[in-house]
């Protein structure tokens, strides 16, 4: 797909999951309420300022949708747009403005289409599956929650000229960052300290620590297993620290001959043993085999951590302790994460030293 974005002359947004988280409320007279971020409502405005149409194209037809054009002040609505890509090309043909000179912003697979048709396609973060293949970019913003602002903030960018126009998104992403390191500090310190206190309990009783993870998470597994093997800031004797994420023998034979769930629970079944410390990672909270792995690790009498997002997914259900970082973008739960167990790996350094 081609990005035109550079050219960008016509927004056109859906309306639920868009402008709306695409959930509703029932007011005392019975009327739906849906909620929306004046952030957007601020962007809009400022866009039409500056000159571009905005137009509102949704599938709904009703009171709800006169009253939210009505608020934002949009130059047009498309209501009742069920085949949303017949109805950008209706609107390209009535504006005289090419689909390849449009943005559109939508969540669902009814978008999909018409997100990939334009010259900048977009989807929310918590956009359906379709939808963000669609996307010639995901937002890190969810409908409701400053999607459009964002929208309109990538197309201003694209618009400018030269390295200058990436810095406020450089800027934007950084200070999502500190948001949620600020988050991390005011929120996530107890269960952290939690933590470090069953490590240096599992290794000074002679215990060791199994890691396991996928992607980004199989990266951590073997980054915190190499620091407690090596060591982090310190001299030090090696402490037992296994990553089950780097034997490519293992992990294909058990892969292939029962099942990619397994390639966890398996290796835990052969070297974890009660006392010894089994931690899962995962930014879902859903990860098949890590639930497998540490199921397998609660069976045998190991004690069980997690690491996982603010949502937390199935994942505390299945450990004794579980780390939920503050923060629901991949990306940020992932930084959180390191940062935890950058911290954890020093107080667990002091401590065992300490002691020695």
């Amino acid at each position: 797909m081609v990005d035109n974005s550079t050219g960008i002359k016509l927004l056109a947004l859906d309306i639920d999951g868009v402008l709306t988280d695409g959930r509703f409320t029932l007011s005392a007279s019975g009327e739906e309420v849906k909620r929306l971020d004046f952030h957007d409502l601020d962007a809009l405005s400022a866009l039409q300022r500056e000159g571009m149409p905005v137009v509102f194209v949704t599938g709904e037809d009703n009171a709800m949708v006169d009253a939210i054009a009505q608020r934002f002040g949009v130059d047009a609505v498309m209501p009742g747009a069920k085949d949303k890509l017949a109805a950008l090309q209706q609107l390209a043909a009535e504006q005289n403005v090419a689909l390849a000179n449009m943005c559109y912003v939508g969540d669902s697979d009814r978008d999909a289409p018409a997100i990939a048709a334009v010259g900048l396609g977009l989807a929310p973060a918590n956009a359906t599956p379709a939808a963000r293949a669609a996307a010639h970019r995901i937002l890190a913003r969810a409908g409701g929650e400053g999607a459009v602002a964002e929208a309109i903030r990538l197309i201003r960018h694209a618009q400018r000229d030269g390295d200058d126009a990436l810095l406020p998104e450089f800027a934007r992403i950084m200070q999502d960052s500190l948001a949620a390191h600020r988050r991390l500090l005011d929120e996530s310190l107890p269960v952290l300290a939690e933590v470090a206190g069953v490590f240096v309990q599992a290794l000074q009783s002679g215990h060791k620590l199994l890691f396991f993870g996928n992607g980004g998470s199989a990266a951590d597994a073997q980054h915190v297993a190499g620091e407690l093997v090596g060591r982090f800031l310190q001299e030090s004797e090696p402490w037992p620290a296994i990553a089950l994420t780097t034997d490519s023998s293992i992990l294909t034979a058990v892969g292939n001959d029962w099942a990619f769930e397994d390639v966890f629970g398996r290796q835990v079944r052969a070297l974890a043993r009660p006392g010894d410390v089994v931690i899962g990672i995962s930014t879902s909270g859903n990860s098949a085999n890590v639930l497998k792995g540490l199921d397998d690790a609660r069976r045998i009498g190991a004690t069980t951590i997690g690491f996982t997002g603010q949502k937390g997914g199935k994942l505390p259900a299945h450990v004794d302790i579980c780390f939920c970082a503050p923060a629901d973008a991949t990306p940020r739960i992932q930084e959180l994460h390191i940062l935890a167990w950058h911290a954890i790996c020093e107080i667990v350094e002091n401590i065992l030293l300490d002691q020695a």
